[in-house]
């Protein structure tokens, strides 16, 4: 039985009830008076007929209803556990599913900086917007389920946020330009309890929101203290949003009827995502918007106290200076060959000497005592790339930065990497925050 079949049994029943309490009132009031005491005696007899018939339509409508709440509670358990279902099968394909994507992207990358003609590189630019486009749709479902399913807990620590706004920076100046708009970004040295890659997630997400519905113009991402809170602002020159729309612009599949079909490639629920993530960090979400102007996205953090915030880091604002990969050796283990492959095929059009290991087999000790930098995928065939850091680091007496690239997104994964003082990014890999990362640890 639907839910509106049974919201009018309900009603139904309520009815029923008025109706046999009215009756029953008026047999025991003996409001009704009349003529002789035989009269009286039918006139109670009918009362009492009615009242047995009213009686019998209560309790079969009663019956119905518990059926009906039987029939919706063992559909509502069906409904959750397919639910249910439907997020372990995502996230135990979604690292199988991002591979050969990640490998496809490392190989781009690669083809993309070649010097081409222009019929080559246009193929080239448009494979790589392919790719972009399946990579967005796979992960915004796998958030969505997740998210839905309420695995996804906020691991939060005291961050700066200067750096990640200087990496979203990074990675939406390019996206930016391709679409033939401005770029401007501005920041602040200030410290929030929060978790950064959720708070990452929901800003990229703004971003390329801001980006696909701004076709002239430009967009702003800024960071600005007022009063105790942190707030950090989307700006955009799109076309902006209506009120009524403004409302509905964070339910699932909810596309602005001004979105561009042609090139709007997205399922309709990334500001979904942003809402909920919001919700998991416990921050407050706005949005401000006039039609023909733009529109403001607006998240607003608790800016720690003085005495939360690191005393090595306080007066630390600029990020490190990047390296060169130039003449930089690096390790990568991974358990897929093709992995290995496009990895060393980028890293080393980088300017980077690169030597695979398939599982960290077969690594002369030499060798690995030339390493200035290992990348290890977390998924090996016999443990994890975090064992064989940790065995190579303390066998070798090796010290080296360490480079995780993983497609699990679990905070416990999160958590052991940053206590090994480990760095992590997570598949497919990004090609412009994947340089940065390099040049940092490098640096």
């Amino acid at each position: 039985m639907s839910q509106s079949e049974l919201d009018a049994t309900q009603r139904e029943n309520a009815k029923l009830r008025k109706i046999n309490q009215a009756l029953i009132e008026r047999l025991e009031s003996g409001a009704v008076q009349l003529a002789n005491p035989y009269s009286a005696f039918e006139h109670s007899v009918t009362l009492a007929e009615q009242v047995r018939e009213r009686t019998d339509a209560l309790n079969q409508a009663l019956e119905k209803l518990n059926t009906s709440h039987r029939e919706l509670t063992a559909a509502t358990q069906i409904a959750e556990q397919a639910n249910l279902s439907k997020t372990k099968f995502l996230a135990a394909v979604s690292h199988d599913l991002l591979q050969p994507l990640n490998a496809a992207r490392l190989f781009a990358t690669t083809l993309a900086e070649q010097p081409l003609d222009d019929r080559p590189k246009s193929l080239v630019d448009s494979m790589t917007r392919s790719l972009n486009d399946v990579e967005n749709l796979l992960r915004t479902l796998i958030d969505i389920s997740k998210l839905d399913a309420g695995v996804v807990q906020a691991d939060k620590t005291n961050i700066r946020v200067a750096p990640i706004l200087e990496q979203l920076s990074t990675e939406f100046e390019a996206a930016a330009r391709h679409a033939q708009l401005r770029f401007k970004h501005r920041t602040c040295n200030a410290w929030v309890h929060s978790d950064s890659l959720l708070l990452i997630r929901l800003l990229r997400n703004l971003l390329t929101n801001a980006i696909r519905y701004t076709k002239t113009g430009g967009v702003l991402l800024s960071a600005r203290r007022r009063g105790s809170k942190l707030l950090i602002q989307v700006w955009d020159t799109g076309e902006g949003i209506s009120q009524e729309d403004q409302s509905a612009i964070f339910e699932e599949f909810k596309r602005l009827p001004n979105a561009d079909k042609a090139h709007d490639k997205g399922l309709g629920l990334g500001l979904s995502i942003v809402d909920k993530i919001a919700k998991v960090l416990d921050h407050t979400l706005t949005v401000t918007s006039t039609l023909g102007k733009g529109s403001v996205f607006s998240l607003e953090i608790p800016i720690l106290d003085s005495a939360q915030v690191p005393v090595d880091n306080q007066n630390s604002l600029q990020p490190s200076h990047p390296s060169s990969l130039q003449g930089q050796h690096i390790l990568v283990i991974d358990n897929d060959a093709t992995i290995c492959e496009a990895m060393s095929q980028l890293l080393t059009q980088w300017g980077a000497k690169v030597t695979t290991s398939l599982n960290g087999e077969l690594l002369e000790e030499e060798m690995v005592r030339s390493v200035d930098l290992l990348i290890v995928d977390y998924h090996l065939d016999q443990g994890t790339g975090i064992d064989i850091a940790k065995r190579l680091i303390a066998d070798r007496s090796v010290d080296v930065p360490v480079l995780v690239v993983t497609a699990n997104y679990s905070q416990t994964l999160n958590e052991t990497i940053r206590q090994e003082g480990y760095s992590l990014l997570h598949k497919p890999l990004k090609p412009l925050l994947f340089r940065q990362r390099l040049r940092q640890l490098l640096g």
